[in-house]
């Protein structure tokens, strides 16, 4: 919730404002006129498809206020007129932050950032009172509407900063400095549009330019170009992996329903029970850790606020459908996430089958990546379904090993593939990027149950 005043959002915008009691209340930001109403500011933003300005008089009928560009037309509602609503609104951000002394955490990464910043909001949430980025909100837009959302009494914002383009993470930096910032990790996604590893690791580095000079940086010292961008910062490092580190991962093994994990922090040993599956998440909880001990947070406040984290659409979710089990993890995909998938089908009980999709953004990598994780899987699973045309390749891939694979075009042929083939007491891993949208897959999954 917002807690400023019209006037307030005029000085801090430089704006001109119109039909306004400046001495009214503004508790929430939005984008959508729909949830215009009183206390409500509404960003008018341009869009590729429509422009938000259209939609200003709607939200003077709603009882809203509109935060308009100095060149809109129309007149008799009120409005603060500004140069950019899209710029006034990281404006606000950094305004607030600053009036307010909010602790940030940034976090990015090729690969865990969202998972880390779960985790990081749940070990903080045990002290303070902690905004998060809302789901993949990690953009110029984004920040600004989850941290507006959060309670009034908040002090800390754990901000998820992606990009798709240099410059962006830096400029989101620009709005919500961080006194902690977080690389989980620098990898092939986003390749499609960065171009080569090299450019995502600078793009991933602006973080480290956006820290605070007394700032920490926590990173990944299992990562190579991580560890690059650490040893060329002038900022204070602290490293989570599993060799030398701050924060060292000494044992992780997966359950049915958890994930246990051990990490060593300077001598002092946590083990955590994770409700993730993964062994891939003993980096996120020791990133956790290591930005939990920097803010003030002890050891038994950290457990606890880890082990009490919930599982969502963004984690691999466990389902029971008759006398089969599907491992759905449907949010995103990437070599190594999958491998990670691969990796937690491989602890279950029952005839392992990998359902796997195409893995989009990879660019220059996408031939490889997918090869990859199709030679993977074969040495892991019992059978295996690859799904769409990159993942053709993973097809390929495991095929050449020797491996009985099998490959269809769509989610229709992958659920009739399916229904013809499995088992009862079978362990389907389905895994793909969001846009395979292998839900749907599920949902049919969860109407069938296997033959008896």
């Amino acid at each position: 919730m917002m807690a400023l005043t019209l006037r307030q959002v005029q000085d801090w915008t430089r704006g001109e404002s119109e039909a306004c009691d400046l001495d009214a209340r503004v508790e929430r930001l939005a984008i959508d006129s729909r949830e215009a109403g009183r206390g409500v500011l509404f960003a008018a933003l341009p869009g590729t498809r429509t422009d938000g300005h259209a939609f200003v008089e709607e939200v003077w009928r709603r009882g809203g206020v509109a935060l308009v560009q100095r060149d809109f037309q129309r007149r008799g509602g009120p409005q603060i007129r500004v140069d950019s609503p899209l710029h006034a609104m990281g404006t606000l951000l950094r305004r607030y932050i600053d009036a307010n002394h909010i602790t940030v955490v940034g976090i990015t990464g090729s690969v865990g950032k969202t998972s880390v910043k779960e985790l990081v909001t749940a070990v903080l949430r045990t002290r303070y009172t902690t905004t998060s980025s809302l789901g993949n909100y990690n953009t110029a837009i984004g920040l600004p509407l989850s941290f507006f959302a959060g309670p009034f009494e908040t002090t800390h914002f754990v901000a998820e900063m992606g990009m798709r383009a240099p410059g962006e993470i830096l400029q989101l930096t620009r709005i919500a400095p961080p006194d902690v910032a977080v690389i989980s990790s620098v990898g092939p996604s986003h390749l499609e549009f960065m171009g080569s590893i090299e450019a995502i690791q600078r793009a991933k580095g602006e973080i480290l330019q956006g820290l605070k000079p007394m700032g920490l940086a926590v990173l990944n010292a299992d990562n190579e170009w991580v560890q690059e961008l650490g040893q060329a910062t002038d900022k204070r490092v602290q490293w989570f992996g599993r060799a030398a580190a701050d924060a060292r991962i000494e044992d992780a093994q997966v359950h049915d329903t958890h994930t246990v994990i051990t990490v060593n922090l300077s001598g002092q040993r946590v083990r955590v029970r994770l409700p993730w599956l993964g062994v891939h998440h003993a980096y996120n909880v020791a990133a956790a850790l290591l930005v939990g001990r920097e803010l003030g947070i002890s050891w038994a406040e950290a457990k606890d606020g880890l082990e009490r984290v919930t599982a969502d659409r963004s984690r691999i979710r466990v389902l029971h459908f008759g006398s089969i089990t599907v491992l759905e993890d449907v949010y995103n995909a990437s070599p190594l996430s999958t491998k990670a998938a691969l990796d937690v089908l491989q602890t279950r009980q029952g005839r392992k089958v990998a359902v796997l999709g195409d893995m989009l953004e990879l660019g220059s990598q996408e031939v490889s990546g997918h090869q990859e994780v199709g030679a993977y899987a074969a040495e892991r699973v019992d059978l295996l379904l690859a799904v769409g045309q990159r993942a053709r390749q993973t097809f390929e891939a495991a095929r050449a090993t020797g491996f009985p694979a099998a490959w269809v075009f769509s989610r229709e042929q992958a659920v009739q593939w399916l229904q013809e083939t499995l088992q009862p007491g079978d362990v389907v891993l389905l895994k793909a990027s969001r846009g395979m949208q292998f839900e749907w897959i599920t949902e049919h999954l969860r109407q069938w149950e296997a033959r008896p």
